[in-house]
């Protein structure tokens, strides 16, 4: 049974939002100001899913979708919405969570749009049925695969990987199973991890395919196993990425910015930003691409071993004492204030949890400058106003969207120091 429903506006997931008879509901691939059929499906939190069945009244904000498999592939939700009112929605996405938290922020910068076609990392998805394998994306909701035949977000030579991957798994995989294929576009080339989601051992004739297959699809490195496991079956190239005069190796799997354009923009906004510092802590690092291959000295703390593994042989390989890679789980292990306060300037990118504990030392300590780059606005907000009571001012901020048609928002933002105030007036 279908209901009318008026949509209000679009909820954090990018569904549209209509309440009716005071019932909330949410239904995707609608806009605000458009009148839909839908039919009700699941319970969601204090509402209710529904599928759309028909737009009665559209938006003037509606626009065609440019890929085919857009409202089954998981992968994006807001294709439909023209491009300056979903970035509008973006940023009322991070002002909305300042102001329920009452952070006091600046006019943001202006947003660094997502492009079509520049995503240069990709979890694929590849299941074997019969003779043959699909491999894409999830559906949405679901754990059906859209077997992709095109993708407007990651970049071209990605979704030219597919057909390979088809056609080496489905000789290599056992019925019915699955694999991920975690695919990064580094600055040799595609870096591949397969990684099945139930282990088996590979065959001789099994690696031989897949030794063939990173040569068809000349690929930097292809390896197999979980991240923490890895085993490279063939390197051709050397993976890397180059930073200044720093070259890092990243493990098979690692975590990239998802775009180069926002990296590069995140890069030069904490370089713009920390001015003169000379000693810097890059908590939640990663591979520390925010901060390394600058002229001050960095001591990167991060609790993924690969990934600090990678930035130690870089540091050896430079030998200027400018880099130090420190294993250390910040969520359980905090800098504490007093470890903070050597350093001239803080940089930090953690999870979209956030940093509550390390959000508590920063506010206690005397670091003049910190760097937040954050995954979820709502977390930042919460942590943001941890350091606001410490006594810190938010400076600037920049919103960043590298995942286009997703309903998700990054940004980096400058907070400084106030200074004390005088007893004497």
């Amino acid at each position: 049974m279908t209901v009318t429903l008026n949509i209000l506006e679009i909820g954090a997931r990018g569904d549209g939002v209509a309440q009716e008879e005071g019932q909330r509901y949410f239904v995707p691939f609608t806009l605000p100001g458009e009148i839909v059929e839908a039919e009700p499906r699941d319970k969601r939190g204090e509402g209710i899913v529904a599928d759309l069945a028909e737009i009665l009244a559209p938006s003037r904000h509606r626009e065609p979708a440019p890929c085919k498999h857009f409202g089954t592939c998981g992968g994006c939700a807001l294709q439909h919405w023209r491009r300056d009112i979903y970035a509008g929605w973006k940023n009322e996405l991070i002002v909305r969570a300042l102001e329920q938290r009452g952070v006091v922020a600046p006019p943001f910068e202006p947003a660094l749009g997502g492009l079509p076609n520049e995503r240069r990392r990709a979890d694929f998805v590849v299941r074997r049925q019969g003779r043959r394998s699909v491999a894409g994306f999830h559906e949405r909701a679901s754990q059906q695969i859209v077997d992709l035949a095109e993708c407007f977000v990651v970049t071209p030579r990605l979704v030219a990987l597919l057909p390979l991957l088809r056609t080496v798994l489905a000789g290599i995989l056992p019925e019915g199973a699955s694999a991920d294929a975690i695919v990064n576009d580094t600055d040799a080339g595609l870096d591949v991890l397969v990684r099945p989601h139930k282990r088996f051992a590979l065959s001789l004739d099994a690696n031989q395919r897949l030794v063939a297959f990173a040569g068809t699809a000349d690929l930097a490195r292809l390896s197999w196993g979980d991240r923490a496991t890895a085993e490279p079956l063939v390197t051709r190239r050397q993976p890397r990425l180059t930073f200044g005069d720093v070259v890092l190796e990243p493990p098979p799997g690692a975590f990239l910015q998802a775009t180069r354009r926002a990296e590069q923009a995140m890069r030069e906004a904490v370089a713009s930003w920390l001015g003169e510092a000379k000693r810097v802590a890059d908590l939640f690092a990663g591979m520390g691409t925010l901060t390394v291959g600058r002229p001050w000295r960095a001591t990167l703390y991060e609790s993924d071993k690969p990934s600090m593994a990678a930035v130690e042989a870089a540091g050896r390989r430079l030998g200027s004492g400018k880099l130090t890679a420190v294993h250390r789980d910040l969520f359980r292990n905090p800098l504490m204030a007093a470890e903070l306060d050597a350093f001239d300037a803080v940089v930090l990118d953690p999870p979209r949890a956030g940093a509550v504990a390390q959000s508590a030392e920063l506010a206690r300590s005397k670091v003049p400058r910190v760097v937040y780059g954050a995954c979820d606005p709502g977390s930042f907000a919460r942590d943001a106003r941890t350091l606001q009571d410490g006594g810190y001012r938010l400076e600037k901020l920049l919103p960043i969207d590298q995942f286009l048609w997703s309903p998700h928002v990054e940004l980096i933002a400058l907070f400084v120091r106030a200074p004390l105030r005088s007893a004497k007036k």
